[in-house]
């Protein structure tokens, strides 16, 4: 079927023809876009002048953890230690889980702003063992049934990068950072296919309803690989996903054996990625930082991995084609990650990618970048002026400002506040900026994203515009979300812009996101989400969607 969207406002990302009128669907691709255009045997809708523009990309996210955060105790938001007491007690009572798991916890929120302890989910149930985790992803809270079953005492040492919380009197509180995480794997039961799939499903759902047309995974096992790619081959995933395999997955070796995938299998899925992790996260305070916290005296925070393990890891993933991401979020974490890419590229000239002019909508190779920096959350002004150079590509979350902003000033203190969440000194270094959001860490809406990034505030007005000079202009920010995650994954030949030529990826949004109130950005809501000229959501409600999905045959 060919459909002409006429009488619409279409920003195209596309700088030789950034803004339309209509534009031409045949199949899965664009084939004209401009005013006016050829009605004859084509189905016209009309857009009564609702905007359009190139499907969102989330750069940086975690599916099936969104999925599974839907089906477990949902903890953010809790203002208080009692608020997510009383969310886990009642769970507890609804539910005949063998293990009770949740997530989204932040006592950064809390008053005090201190961690919380193992005997206060003691008092709920010590018959069962209860796991939460941190909003971050960073940190588990347990009970004591947890700690016994594991192994973890007074006298276990903290691993490397990790970090065991313990009271005054040296005994553990049930607040396990990073590594440390890693001391309860063995006996956390692993999900199910069908439960991973479920996750999924219902995740990518939700997730399309936002406007989203894809998401970079950011850390999947091998195992869960496969189901994405089950997933996206019987038509069962709506979304495109583009993967990347955590480093230390035990079946590392054998998941890029066959190097990556090219194409999009089933039209949805792309595994291309390996994740690293130098360091944790700041609201645990694991980001591994060059001078101590300012709030913490006595610690830098945690580094995971150190430039002379990284480097042969890095070597070994690129051999086999792969793109590597390295998670890096405290200055000590970028600097090292820098330094050690820099000596890679220097030894490896051939693999270079010459970094894209800031304005990401032009004329760009299609090759990938083999280096992202994932986070790139406090950067020392001399490593900002490394990154230009480098041919890296910055993959940096918006909303981590505007959440982050009531208590980070206390971890960084004010000098290091210059270099932290710099989009701007980003971009003018001639460096690629990818948004995203680190779903389920953040909301998914990539409205909120936009929002943060042209305007650097806190959703609800109490706080003012933080570091002002690093916001984003509305169609860069736009940009960050639709042709720059493309260019990350080696797929803005094919993706990001509506381009004739490229596949059908669009979004029909009930506002126009270029020219409305900044602060109207938060209400906006997607009508129509498009993956491959399939509407992946279409509003029930509104008439545009519902013409377009009829016509479209699903």
């Amino acid at each position: 079927m060919t459909v002409l969207l006429d009488n619409g406002v279409i920003w195209t990302g596309d700088p030789a023809c950034p803004w339309a009128e209509s534009m031409r669907i045949e199949g899965e691709r664009l084939t004209w876009v401009g005013t006016g255009g050829d009605r004859q045997n084509a189905h016209r809708i009309d857009l009564k002048q609702s905007f359009v523009c190139p499907g969102l990309i989330d750069a940086h996210a975690h599916v099936l953890g969104f999925g599974r955060a839907r089906m477990r105790v949902d903890l953010s938001g809790a203002q208080a230690l009692d608020e997510a007491l009383d969310r886990v007690r009642t769970h507890v009572a609804a539910h005949q889980d063998a293990w009770v798991r949740g997530r989204g916890w932040n006592q950064n929120d809390w008053t005090p702003a201190t961690f919380p302890h193992r005997h206060d989910l003691d008092r709920i149930a010590n018959d069962r063992p209860i796991v939460l985790t941190r909003v971050d992803g960073h940190a588990f809270w347990v009970n004591t049934r947890v700690l016994r079953q594991a192994g973890i005492k007074r006298d276990t040492n903290d691993p490397v990068g990790g970090k065991i919380v313990r009271d005054g009197s040296g005994e553990p509180t049930g607040v396990l950072i990073d590594t440390a995480m890693d001391l309860i794997a063995g006996i956390l039961p692993s999900e199910t296919e069908e439960e991973n799939r479920t996750a999924i499903a219902r995740a990518v759902e939700l997730l399309a309803r936002t406007g989203l047309t894809g998401v970079h995974d950011m850390g999947m096992s091998a195992r869960e690989a496969k189901t994405y790619r089950d997933m996206a081959s019987d038509g069962s995933l709506c979304l495109r996903i583009y993967g990347a395999i955590l480093a230390d997955d035990p079946n590392l070796s054998e998941a890029l054996a066959g190097g990556p995938d090219m194409d999009w299998v089933g039209g949805t899925f792309r595994l291309g990625m390996v994740k690293f992790f130098m360091d944790g996260a700041l609201g645990s305070r694991g980001a591994a930082l060059i001078a101590p916290y300012s709030d913490d005296p006595q610690n830098t925070g945690l580094l995971r991995l150190d430039g002379d393990s990284l480097a042969p890891m890095l070597e070994f993933v690129l051999e086999r084609g792969f793109q590597c991401a390295v998670h890096a979020i405290g200055d000590r974490a970028n600097r090292i990650a820098l330094a050690t890419w820099e000596a890679e590229r220097a030894r490896y000239p051939g693999r270079d990618v010459p970094n894209a002019p800031r304005s990401i909508i032009g004329d760009v190779p299609p090759r990938i970048p083999p280096f992202r920096l994932e986070h790139a959350q406090v950067l020392s002004p001399q490593d900002l002026k490394r990154l230009g150079s480098l041919g890296i590509l910055a993959s940096m979350q918006p909303t981590h400002c505007t959440s982050d902003m009531p208590w980070a000033p206390d971890r960084l203190g004010s000098e290091r506040l210059e270099g932290a969440y710099a989009w701007r000194s980003v971009m003018d270094e001639g460096i690629v900026l990818a948004a995203g959001s680190d779903f389920p860490v953040e909301a998914p809406e990539p409205v909120r994203g936009l929002y943060a990034a042209v305007t650097r505030k806190s959703e609800d007005g109490a706080r003012q515009a933080w570091s002002p000079n690093e916001s984003l202009g509305r169609e860069e920010a736009l940009a960050a979300f639709t042709a720059a995650p493309a260019y990350a994954s080696g797929d803005l030949h094919r993706l990001g812009t509506l381009t004739p030529g490229k596949l059908a990826d669009f979004v029909v949004f009930d506002r126009n996101l270029v020219t409305c109130d900044p602060d109207a950005l938060l209400d906006a809501r997607a009508l129509l989400t498009v993956v491959n000229g399939r509407p992946a959501w279409a509003d029930p409600k509104n008439t545009i969607a519902e013409a377009y999905k009829e016509t479209a045959g699903v």
